[in-house]
């Protein structure tokens, strides 16, 4: 549900063709949406998405440019709008206007489209849960969630997901929360190819991720995937 295909070279996208499985792949600014649109072109599994990633304002950032993205977004009228968010942990707190700004437009765009938002939220947890509130949207995931348990708890009370990353073999807080969200709220993500303490993430990586909340959960396999299919599908597709 979260993978950043325009990263992946030529043969490794190949290789990811011929997998059986649906790929949706997040776009950060306006070049990585152009090469994520190409992919899709040539790719039968994936879903393609638009967003501005809030770690462009580490460099500076671009608020036009982030709204030239929102703006075709809308006239793509996309599944799917991401990577979009807020951070308060990785990025300059005097960025925090411009982040809320952007944030804010995709969102108003998603509730318009009925779009499903792929969400970044390290530490701004509880702010993007508000304006989702406020804008409307019925269909969100808080992608690679490390929060609160509780708060997790408050999230999926209104509807919204919380995805499930390779690295919760690795991070415990991670775990924390692959063990304690009801299934009927989880979907899989790898946010690939992202190299988190030495794991090159990749969406192969999800067959494991499947066994590790199975045993977490004390739930098969089999029964893991199915009702995450199923979750997926409803963000997808309904």
């Amino acid at each position: 549900m979260h993978v950043h295909l325009h990263e992946y070279t030529g043969e490794e996208l190949e290789e990811l063709a011929r997998e059986d499985i649906t790929l949706v792949a997040v776009s950060e600014d306006a070049e990585s949406l152009r090469r994520t649109l190409e992919i899709a072109e040539t790719m039968d599994n994936v879903i393609p998405c638009a967003g501005y990633h809030p770690w462009n304002f580490r460099d500076g950032g671009s608020i036009s440019e982030a709204l030239e993205v929102a703006r075709q977004a809308y006239r793509l009228d996309l599944a799917c709008i991401g990577e979009i968010g807020l951070d308060k942990k990785f990025v300059p707190r005097e960025t925090w206007h411009a982040q809320v700004l952007v944030a804010r437009s995709f969102l108003e765009i998603a509730a318009e489209t009925g779009s499903y938002v792929t969400l970044h939220s390290p530490y701004a947890w509880r702010e993007l849960l508000l304006l989702l509130l406020e804008t409307g949207v019925e269909k969100a995931m808080f992608h690679w969630y490390t929060g609160p348990v509780d708060l997790a708890h408050t999230i999926i009370s209104y509807g919204y997901y919380i995805s499930i990353n390779p690295a919760v073999r690795i991070q415990e807080k991670h775990k924390r929360v692959a063990e304690r969200v009801p299934l009927e709220y989880i979907v899989f993500e790898s946010d690939g190819p992202y190299n988190y303490r030495g794991l090159r993430l990749d969406p192969r990586m999800i067959r494991e991720t499947v066994e590790v909340v199975s045993k977490l959960q004390g739930v098969p396999p089999g029964v893991v995937l199915e009702r995450v299919a199923w979750n997926s599908e409803r963000l997808l597709y309904t």
